[in-house]
């Protein structure tokens, strides 16, 4: 073989496995990771958003619906923790007829991979009768959310601690 034929092979071999390393790049699609798909963020804030608002908004006379409304939008483990403690502790409430509504008013999200993420929440909360004081008017929340079976669900939350004042000078006195 004449060294222009062996050239000529060479190419034809490259174009070869360069059309193959085209198609199968095109046929997988491209990797999005999940932190940059705006989808999976604008999922990840509304189910912030529905657990928030929603374990905000209750009427302690009667819980039943509260429970059945908010355990779809948690995983199991925490369904179950929600249910035993939301019998105990709303329940104790009952006389004073105590009626909140929660209002999400921002949602960040801190973290997200493919299977889960971490989000912000600040929320207010009013509460009826508006002579009862009862919690924090204003609540800071960090979301932990887990993907089961393409849906966001909450795996855990905890309060941010919030300052009421900012330090005057920042020492300590």
């Amino acid at each position: 073989m004449t060294r222009g034929r062996l050239l000529d092979a060479a190419l034809v071999v490259i174009a070869v496995l360069g059309l193959v390393a085209g198609i199968a790049v095109l046929a997988r699609g491209a990797e999005v990771p999940a932190y940059a798909d705006t989808s999976a963020r604008q999922d990840v804030r509304a189910a912030t958003e529905r657990f928030a608002a929603g374990i905000n908004t209750y009427d302690v006379t009667d819980l039943d619906p509260y429970v059945e409304r908010m355990t779809p939008l948690m995983t199991d483990d925490l369904a179950e923790q929600f249910e035993v403690s939301t019998q105990d502790l709303l329940a104790r409430f009952a006389e004073a007829k105590i009626v909140t509504k929660g209002t999400v008013d921002q949602v960040a999200i801190d973290s997200i991979d493919a299977d889960s993420a971490e989000s912000l929440a600040a929320i207010t909360v009013t509460t009826k009768p508006e002579n009862v004081a009862y919690g924090k008017p204003r609540l800071r929340w960090r979301v932990s959310l887990v993907r089961e079976d393409g849906e966001w669900l909450v795996d855990s939350f905890a309060d941010v601690a919030v300052e009421d004042e900012p330090a005057q000078d920042g020492s300590d006195q």
